[in-house]
């Protein structure tokens, strides 16, 4: 764990708290709605936007994105992907000594992530060092994170120390891989999206084709500018995670630093003013399901989804298919005008396959509709163990779980990920011994991939 050095000066922290808008900052949005509003908030946010240096990002986080470490005299970078909800971190990043930097493992050292990320607005000079949605977060972490959208996880492939999760999309709607703050930063990503696409959204429509995950988040137009299942997500971050403290304390800070806001920060009830079912195009929201999402946990299936809308509303059909197009009824749940539902469907017996889920929506009269179709990959319960470490000659892989004797590919490999070893077996009953006394002493990587699915681990040869 690394030491804390670094001492903030409390005034700043108190400027930077308590600071509020200007008076009259938002006189030009007020009664408007819809597309007007978010006209309005763009011109406002805009308007005499002061941009600054990306460099200049490292001294403003040691401003507004410190926080004063839990017993200790000392204060830490803020990092969302280390920090857990109840205000501790596996690890402490040492404002201004850590910054990055190289980094081989979480915990290294911490960068300036773009939540919304570069490739998505071809890396424009003013996005670029936009602090309103720029964290300083764990540099390893950030790169696994990498291109991906925010969404929620079905079945993570890997976890930060805090519990973010990389996976398959639990969200109907939203498919591919997916990166999942801990619902305590949940409603930050969510309010900082919503600001990128506000204040820049004369030109969303041109980057909406820039990249296959921002085009997944982003629709060719200035109003909504943003696809639809995805805004469903945004909304209900933004709805279950209000606005932190932290979160105010950045947005002063933003004001300080190049002279704009983030309106949702300020006045969160501008999320609904602005993306209603009231307003032309947005006639979808809400809909019979809001949202549709399951994720695998201790070999079962759990699906939930939010309902609205149930006038005349019978019941739900839950059904299932291994191939997205043949679907057959594994359940039902009557209409309760409750709004949450859920529905559980045992995983064990289809590990190592894909499986979809989609929803038969029934009225009392017969008539029905089906939801979107949601997928998840069950991944095979196979554990290894590899050992020992540091070793001299012999690498002992031991394996328990169900494998069905599949096929296996174990690779070795450097840091720079040059392959040294590469195996293919056709099963491995319990056990497998590699012999690597022609390596080199260093660092390595074991790989072993079995069914599309991979285990990862670090070794150190003497």
């Amino acid at each position: 764990m690394k030491r804390v050095l670094f001492f903030a000066l409390i005034f700043l922290f108190a400027k930077y708290s308590y600071a509020q808008p200007p008076t009259g900052y938002y006189n030009a949005a007020a009664g408007k709605e819809c597309s007007d509003l978010k006209t309005a908030l763009f011109n406002i946010i805009s308007n005499n936007y002061n941009a600054q240096s990306y460099s200049a990002l490292w001294s403003q986080y040691l401003l507004t994105d410190t926080v004063k470490r839990q017993g200790v005299n000392s204060y830490v970078i803020w990092d969302i992907y280390s920090f857990k909800a109840d205000g501790t971190a596996n690890y402490y990043f040492t404002p201004s000594t850590n910054q990055c930097g190289s980094y081989s493992a979480e915990g290294d050292c911490y960068n300036r992530e773009h939540s919304f990320p570069q490739s998505w607005f071809n890396s424009e000079a003013t996005p670029t060092s936009d602090y309103n949605h720029i964290f300083p977060t764990d540099g390893w972490v950030n790169n696994k994170r990498s291109n991906y959208r925010y969404g929620e996880v079905a079945s993570p492939t890997y976890t930060s120390s805090n519990g973010s999760k990389l996976g398959s999309s639990a969200t109907a709607g939203i498919s591919g891989t997916v990166f999942e703050p801990i619902d305590e930063y949940k409603g930050d990503v969510a309010r900082a999206y919503l600001y990128m696409v506000t204040r820049y959204q004369d030109r969303v429509s041109t980057w909406s084709g820039l990249s296959t995950d921002g085009a997944l988040t982003l629709s060719n137009n200035t109003f909504p500018s943003v696809n639809i299942n995805y805004l469903r997500l945004m909304l209900k971050w933004h709805n279950q995670d209000p606005v932190s403290e932290k979160e105010k304390r950045r947005n002063n800070g933003a004001y300080s630093f190049q002279n704009n806001r983030n309106p949702f920060v300020d006045s969160p009830q501008y999320v609904n003013k602005v993306w209603n079912s009231n307003c032309p195009g947005l006639a979808a929201l809400p809909v019979h399901i809001v949202l549709f999402s399951g994720k695998l946990k201790e070999g079962k299936i759990f699906l939930t989804w939010e309902a609205d809308n149930e006038i005349n509303f019978n019941r739900f059909e839950i059904e299932r298919s291994f191939n997205g197009k043949d679907f057959e009824q594994i359940g039902g749940v009557q209409a309760s005008n409750s709004k949450n539902y859920s529905f559980t469907d045992v995983a064990e017996n289809n590990r190592g396959r894909r499986v979809y889920y989609r929803l038969k929506q029934i009225d009392n009269d017969g008539s029905f509709e089906y939801s979107e179709i949601f997928s998840v990959h069950i991944p095979l319960n196979i554990k290894y163990s590899i050992y020992p470490n540091p070793v001299t000659n012999f690498i002992v892989i031991n394996k328990a779980g169900n494998n069905n004797n599949l096929p296996h590919q174990i690779q070795l490999t450097d840091m720079a990920g040059r392959v040294l070893i590469h195996t293919k077996l056709e099963t491995i009953n319990s056990q497998i011994i590699l012999p690597i006394q022609q390596i080199p002493a260093g660092t390595y990587v074991v790989k072993i991939t079995v069914a599309n699915e991979t285990f990862i681990q670090k070794i150190v040869k003497k």
